[in-house]
């Protein structure tokens, strides 16, 4: 399910729902997160309007487990209510540098999936 195309329906239908969607991307010794909250958050096609090339890349077997598990403990921290989700915010890892960022995301007005609404 590595791709932008399932991506994007797990995005439709987490919005649909109403539930989060706690996304999250790898790529050699690179990868991303993002929590998206419907209504209170940017979402997924908000983040990435367009889908980047497919392209196959070996991954380094040490970043799957490191995204996998901030993914985890952003599932842990909405369950739980505890800490801050990185709702609104687009972690990237760097496995080379041994870099973390975060970068803030907004809602785009003209997104086809959620149209930029978010509750106060």
């Amino acid at each position: 399910m590595d791709n932008f195309p399932t991506r994007y329906l797990l995005n439709r239908e987490a919005l649909h729902a109403g539930v989060p969607l706690v996304h999250g991307a790898i790529r050699g010794f690179d990868g991303q997160v993002a929590t998206i909250v419907p209504g209170r958050t940017a979402c997924l096609e908000c983040i990435f309007p367009e889908a980047p090339p497919a392209e196959v890349f070996p991954v380094v077997g040490t970043t799957p487990g490191i995204i996998g598990l901030i993914q985890a403990n952003e599932a842990i921290k909405y369950i739980t209510g505890a800490g801050d989700l990185l709702a609104g915010r687009l972690l990237v890892w760097d496995g080379l540098a041994a870099t973390l960022e975060t970068f803030t995301v907004e809602p785009r007005p003209d997104c086809p999936v959620c149209g930029g609404e978010v509750r106060p």
